[in-house]
């Protein structure tokens, strides 16, 4: 969730102040920022893994005749990636 462009400036602020404070600290805390790993990394990585694993439940139905493991299995393949699609093309037009 972005932050608002008030937060973003009062953070930045927060942030400025601490490094004039305690620039040890900020070094410090600086390191300790998380890899910026964005939504779309994540949805994408998401999708992949649900369609080899769709993939994969396809196959296992087909081998002990199950039906209902093939349907699974395209629901996890086709199903889910295309409704996350949906849902980050829906967030992209607000």
């Amino acid at each position: 969730m972005a932050l608002h462009d008030e937060e973003q400036r009062q953070l930045e602020e927060i942030e400025r102040r601490l490094a004039e404070d305690d620039p040890r600290l900020a070094q410090r805390l600086e390191k300790l920022r998380p890899l910026g790993v964005s939504r779309i990394g994540l949805a994408i990585l998401g999708m992949l893994a649900l369609f080899v694993g769709g993939l994969v439940t396809i196959a296992i139905g087909a081998e002990i005749s199950s039906p209902v493991l093939g349907i699974v299995g395209v629901v996890l393949a086709v199903g889910l990636p295309t409704v996350i699609i949906w849902r980050l093309w829906l967030r992209r037009l607000r």
